[in-house]
């Protein structure tokens, strides 16, 4: 099957009555637009998301393009699912060199999440998303930066989580023969995306 895993849009980060599952903003929800226009090329037969809603506001624009559900599965979820606040790879880049490098020394730790248990629930979710879209299939996973990088260091056979830094609404795609056998055709694809970016006012 193939998989295309879609990083979420730009978030609304300093949205005041979601701070912790915010919305997509402006840019965002045309980041998810210009999403779905190239999916709209590649005959998807399936939709699966993250429960968060600037992962499943993302797939919608997908879902309303191809006329497809969406199925959503707990495990697609982002390491922050239970923070009580949303913080971008920028906010926490400018909260000065020693935090980021925090940071980037073990993302899953400084979440506050244990890295066996994530590990598991994203597998897992991989593994039904796997099943459901069915040897034929074309799935599109609308997900998060943390679970795309799982996902791909588990594929490349890597022995530790790799962050690779998913820009928002970029697609990575594998093609997955069988549990064993997963193949990574591209990473951070982000062509679609042929305009300047605006005010998230």
């Amino acid at each position: 099957m193939k998989l295309i895993l879609v990083r979420h849009g730009w978030p609304d980060e300093g949205h005041e009555e979601l701070a912790h599952d915010p919305p997509l903003c402006v840019d965002g929800l045309r980041q998810a637009r210009a999403v779905a226009e190239q999916l709209a090329r590649e005959h998807i037969t399936h939709i699966v998301s993250s429960p968060q809603l600037r992962a499943r506001q993302t797939a919608e624009a997908t879902s309303e393009r191809l006329g497809l559900p969406i199925r959503t599965l707990d495990g697609w979820a982002e390491a922050d699912q239970h923070l009580p606040r949303y913080r971008s790879v920028d906010t926490l880049r400018s909260q000065g060199d020693s935090e980021w490098q925090r940071f980037l020394a073990d993302p899953l730790r400084y979440l506050g999440v244990d890295a066996d248990v994530f590990r598991a629930g994203v597998l897992d979710a991989f593994s039904t998303t796997v099943e459901y879209g069915g040897a034929d299939g074309h799935t599109a996973v609308f997900t998060h930066g943390l679970p795309i990088s799982l996902v791909l260091s588990h594929a490349l056979g890597l022995d530790r989580l790799v962050r690779f830094g998913p820009g928002y609404a970029s697609i990575s795609r594998l093609v997955v023969r069988d549990a064993g056998s997963i193949g990574v055709v591209s990473i951070n694809e982000t062509g679609h995306h042929a305009w300047p970016r605006v005010s998230n006012a």
